[in-house]
């Protein structure tokens, strides 16, 4: 975590927080330590993302057409045509494995400008975000103060990394600032109820209301567009990562029993023969 030196701080944590791959502890001043602790983004995981599911079809659809294209005739060899369906597969975690990378980049420069430590060539790829990233630091009067902080909730046991933490004397004083690399925020509340998150804890560890949240969006491909947009109901935001917090610990329950009724014991002796049947019609599997 990085704090400017010649502006605003915060007040001490009331404990530390540390971080070992998304595992957060807290270390608090009596020695006892609370964790490993699940993060924001991982609880939010059991929050349904209808729009992931047809653009990893897409991906894994461009990329069997791509290579079909490039290896020609030669693809429908079976071994290879099973390789590039297993690739394909997979299409979608690459893609998405390179825009977390980007955006780690993006936010290491982001988290050195405010210190006066922008590097002397910025990569070509960086350029265009790197630039709206001051335009917003010019147009806003949000004083960066915090740059990725550790925060954990001791009460409802989580924990977290806060792009940036802000002052803002229109806003009216501390919030959270939280950064994508992104083409837009489409997914809804999510964004909000992860800097509600943030929030809460944040609020419990350093004992200072946070009063508002913005989401800066900055484009990383043609045409680079960039938007910051506030968090408009905070209190709604946290209360509703409190509910996905409820809901991620809930889905660990089971509450489905034993079978009652199975016809499993009675079908076994009729699956030789149904495998048999759906060999020689040439049935597509799952049929």
């Amino acid at each position: 975590m990085t704090y400017k030196e010649d502006k605003m701080k915060l007040p001490q944590p009331k404990y530390t927080v540390t971080d070992d791959k998304h595992k957060y502890t807290i270390l608090m001043p009596t020695g006892e330590t609370v964790g490993p602790l699940k993060s924001v983004t991982g609880i939010l995981g059991i929050i349904a993302k209808p729009s992931l599911i047809p653009w990893a079809s897409r991906e894994a659809a461009n990329y069997f057409k791509t290579e079909i294209l490039r290896l020609g005739r030669s693809a429908l060899d079976p071994a290879m045509l099973e390789q590039i369906a297993k690739d394909a597969a997979q299409a979608h975690r690459k893609k998405a494995g390179a825009a977390a990378d980007l955006g780690i980049a993006c936010h290491a420069i982001f988290e050195a400008i405010p210190l006066g430590k922008e590097p002397e060539q910025v990569p070509a790829e960086l350029a265009e975000p790197t630039l709206d990233f001051k335009r917003w630091r010019l147009a806003s009067d949000i004083e960066i103060v915090a740059t990725e902080p550790a925060v954990a909730s001791a009460e409802h046991r989580y924990g977290g990394r806060i792009d940036a933490i802000g002052y803002s004397p229109s806003r009216g004083g501390w919030g959270i600032v939280d950064f994508k690399t992104s083409k837009s925020l489409k997914y809804g509340n999510e964004y909000s109820w992860q800097v509600g998150g943030y929030a809460h804890a944040a609020t419990e560890m350093y004992g200072v209301d946070f009063k508002w949240a913005e989401i800066v969006r900055f484009g990383k491909s043609f045409p680079f567009d960039s938007e910051a947009r506030p968090v408009m109901d905070l209190q709604s935001a946290m209360d509703g990562f409190l509910t996905a917090l409820d809901l991620s610990r809930r889905a660990n329950v089971m509450l489905i029993g034993e079978p009652s009724f199975c016809t499993a014991g009675l079908r076994a002796p009729e699956a030789p023969a149904a495998s048999a049947l759906k060999k020689k019609l040439a049935l597509p599997m799952g049929f």
